[in-house]
């Protein structure tokens, strides 16, 4: 197969958590899909949701895994595959996961090569799959929750009244940001996007 960079958006399946700060990462990465106008379908090799196109003139495969957060890497894994695409690929950076993150600011959207997973499970299972941390991440800053509530209930609760007018941008910076990332240097990229 013809090596295609691989975007990859994180959530949970279903209507219950679709409005859900742990679905951001699927969300954005649907947002671009229909930007560029393309449609979703299953990819029978692995089971997640996805839309071919172009981004920056360079092939993408948009991906949102159909399983629960905790399980990407099971259809992350054979996707990457498929495509060509990992950390180690020749080229360009070809796997981006596209996340939740709650050590960031609501709002913001913040560009890394590796590093840890910080809790978050979805991460920890696609870095299991492909044998590497060292994929590139878009985290999309969902802010730590209020007072003593637990992070794991936090991110399972749908966006506030407030956020929820600022969810429409959050979505077309992403959106931005993955253009930028997969067309410039991670630095070249990490300077304009993190200046927003």
């Amino acid at each position: 197969m013809t090596e295609s960079i691989v975007i990859v958006g994180l959530g949970n399946p279903g209507t219950r958590y679709e409005k859900t700060r742990h679905n951001v990462g699927a969300m954005a990465v649907q947002h671009l899909a229909h930007k560029l106008g393309e449609k979703f379908k299953v990819h029978k090799k692995s089971g997640a949701q996805i839309a071919v196109g172009r981004l920056a003139g360079s092939p993408v495969v948009l991906a949102v895994p159909t399983c629960f957060m905790n399980e990407s890497g099971r259809q992350v894994g054979p996707l990457a595959a498929f495509y060509s695409a990992g950390p180690q690929s020749s080229g360009p950076h070809t796997l981006v996961v596209v996340h939740d993150e709650l050590d960031i600011e609501f709002g913001a959207v913040r560009l890394k090569q590796g590093g840890g997973e910080g809790g978050h499970n979805g991460l920890r299972s696609i870095s299991q799959a492909v044998g590497s941390k060292d994929y590139l991440r878009v985290r999309l800053g969902v802010g730590r929750p209020p007072g003593r509530q637990d992070p794991a209930d936090f991110v399972l609760k749908p966006f506030s009244t407030s956020e929820r007018t600022e969810v429409p941008l959050l979505l077309e910076n992403a959106s931005d940001a993955i253009e930028l990332l997969i067309s410039n240097t991670l630095e070249d990229a990490q300077n304009r996007v993190h200046a927003w």
